[in-house]
């Protein structure tokens, strides 16, 4: 090849070489590798460092590298070796502002020299894009984690992508050992399978589905789950898979079903406190009428012959009449609102005195089996009503034999508040307070009971026996409210009931039973009664009554009139008889005002409404006996002879 010839083409190569380096989208450097020096530049590059093409053939890569030192670059190898070297680095131009630059540099020789031939690729803004996506993506990752419900991310196959910190706590594994697990992995195979067939039949339907579930996890725990789920899908629209919302309900529906259980047991209270009332005024009510007729009853067979013919008929309606007034106590008792007095009872004791009792009424077939500790458990109660739970509950035993055979178990035992069953417990409202408890337990194998009738098994005159029962279970109830006690049921159709009567073990001891002959009180009348009765039919009855008795009487219509009386008759009477529930002053002002009179003078205090409601709270002066409505001659005639002693009731 000639001269000519040769510089020709060098001159159309070097052309060649200019315009691609001017027609360039990247930046390009040369430099000197032994120097580091530029030589030369494509007006990318000096547009890239915002020099003019003519100020940088000269500088050096440490004028505007930010990531290298000079040191590090003159250390680079000027060497030639295989393949390119890529590194990215940050350049700062000649205004002071900084580009992130990708450069590809290689060892080359040319034009007979040896230099660095680098390409630069301005990536800036894909860096800005970069940083912004990984910022978008740690404040979403944050968002999610800072999400209390538990949020997952299935493919189309059910296998688990991606989780929250509340999935990864709730299902107690790290989000890195759940992704390429299954349902089935979680789950056992039924829960697995229909998790599965919801998730299918949503990726069907292209939308959100919501369900509520049990869920049981391998480990045996269990939760409510509240799920909504929804597809989601590629930029090209294709189904990727599903994302789901899962929130923990397990607490919030124990509180719901807390919530609706404490609203039925204060309608229950409501209703309780509601009949109490009621039930109360109605016996006061009632038991001023019986009073009446108990009386004229009384006045009319003592009036007549013996053997007269009406004698016979008087006495059947005077039965009848304490019939209903037995009733209306049995009300009372149901209400918590029972008498008598207290005092420290073996268990064990009270209970086999009524052995004999409930034996002599109850079907020969049934038989008592008993597991009676002694001795047993103290309780302060009253031994009459304690008898009285055992007969009813002994009786509710036995009408559960569909054939009237069977055994009934009674047993007596100490028992710890822990022991105390919560649930089908009665009163609902009622919470163990003491260290222990006597309980009082009576099984049978009869015909067992529903358990949505449970609930009313102590509602009055309920019965799933027979029309016409369905006081006894009632009035356990009352006696045992009113010891401080509860009742817990325990029942399955065709199984058998279990009733536990718990009452407070007392601290006291039982006294000594001694022998001792109970000496009548005389019967005889004698002195002065001021009657104090507001109720004009009541009040002539009780002063006929009295004179039968052989007492005089002074009547006043209520306690103002009585006071005035007894302020001007003070020295002839021997004793007041005074209603409880009167206008203008009722018994208790009564009382206080004649004791400011004459603090020794016998007083009766005497009403339709419970003993133990009507004793209740403070008073300042309280009467000799309390006389409870109706009455009949005896119980009237005890009453004065009791205060007329100043023995208490």
């Amino acid at each position: 090849m000639s001269k000519t010839t040769s510089d020709s083409a060098l001159q159309d190569e070097s052309a060649h070489w200019r315009m691609m380096m001017e027609r360039s989208r990247d930046g390009i450097v040369i430099l000197d590798a032994a120097s580091r020096a530029v030589r030369e530049v494509n007006p990318a590059f000096a547009e890239m460092l915002g020099y003019p093409c003519n100020e940088l053939p000269g500088m050096h890569p440490w004028d505007w590298d930010l990531r290298f030192t000079r040191e590090e670059i003159e250390a680079m190898p000027s060497e030639r070796t295989e393949g390119d070297i890529f590194f990215e680095t940050s350049m700062l131009r000649k205004d002071g502002t900084i580009r992130d630059v990708e450069v590809s540099s290689t060892l080359t020789e040319f034009r007979g020299e040896r230099q660095f031939f680098c390409i630069c690729r301005d990536i800036t803004e894909r860096k800005r894009a970069e940083d912004e996506i990984r910022r978008d993506k740690a404040l979403l990752r944050c968002l999610i984690d800072s999400v209390g419900d538990l949020i997952f991310i299935k493919d189309v196959n059910g296998v688990y992508q991606a989780c929250n910190k509340a999935a990864e706590a709730f299902i107690g594994m790290p989000e890195s050992e759940q992704i390429g697990k299954t349902d089935f992995d979680f789950f056992g195979l039924e829960i697995a399978e229909a998790v599965r067939e919801r998730d299918r039949l949503i990726l069907a339907s292209g939308k959100e589905g919501r369900v509520e579930e049990w869920v049981t996890y391998r480990d045996g725990r269990k939760g409510l789950l509240d799920t909504i789920k929804a597809p989601f899908c590629g930029p090209d629209g294709k189904q990727l898979g599903l994302v789901g919302i899962a929130r923990d309900i397990t607490e919030k529906k124990q509180a719901e079903a807390d919530k609706e259980k404490l609203e039925a047991q204060n309608r229950q209270l409501q209703k309780s406190e509601s009949l109490g009332r009621m039930a109360g005024a109605i016996a006061h009510y009632f038991n001023n009428q019986l009073g009446a007729v108990i009386g004229n009853l009384e006045t009319a067979i003592f009036e007549l012959p013996q053997d007269a013919g009406p004698v016979t008929r008087l006495t059947a309606a005077m039965q009848a009449v304490e019939k209903a007034a037995e009733m209306s106590g049995l009300m009372l008792t149901y209400l918590g609102q029972t008498f008598g007095k207290r005092e420290p009872l073996d268990l064990s004791e009270v209970c086999r005195h009524v052995l004999d009792s409930i034996r002599a009424v109850m079907p020969e077939e049934v038989v008592l089996e008993t597991g009676f500790s002694s001795p047993g458990p103290v309780i302060s109660a009253n031994a009459n009503k304690i008898q009285q739970v055992l007969a009813n509950l002994a009786a509710n035993a036995w009408e559960a034999f569909s054939e009237s055979r069977g055994v009934i178990h009674l047993n007596v035992k100490t028992v710890s508040p822990a022991e105390i069953p919560a649930s089908h417990r009665f009163p609902i409202d009622w919470q163990p307070r003491e260290d222990a408890y006597a309980c009082l337990e009576v099984t049978d194998a009869g015909c067992g009971i529903a358990d949505e009738d449970i609930e009313k098994l102590f509602d009055p005159f309920f019965s799933s026996k027979f029309t016409g029962r369905g006081l006894g279970l009632p009035v356990v109830l009352g006696i045992v409210k009113a010891h401080g006690g509860a009742v817990t049921v325990e029942s399955e159709p065709g199984r058998g009931s279990i009733f536990r009567v718990f009452l407070p073990v007392s601290n006291e001891e039982v006294p000594r039973q001694q022998d001792k002959t109970t000496q009548p009180l005389p019967m005889e009348g004698g002195g002065t009664v001021l009657l104090v009765e507001d109720e004009t039919m009541v009040r002539n009855i009780a002063a006929t009554m009295l004179k039968h008795l052989g007492f005089s009487v002074i009547e006043a219509k209520d306690g103002v009139d009585a006071v005035e009386v007894f302020r001007q008759r003070r020295d002839e009477i021997s004793c007041v008889l005074c209603d409880l529930t009167m206008p203008r002053m009722n018994g208790w002002e009564t009382l206080t005002a004649m004791r400011k009179l004459a603090p020794d003078i016998p007083m009766i205090l005497a009403s339709g409404y419970d003993e133990a409601q009507v004793m209740e709270g403070d008073h300042p002066e309280l009467p000799q006996v309390f006389l409870s409505k109706p009455y009949k001659h005896k119980d009237l005639i005890d009453a004065i002879n009791q205060a007329m002693v100043g023995k208490e009731k």
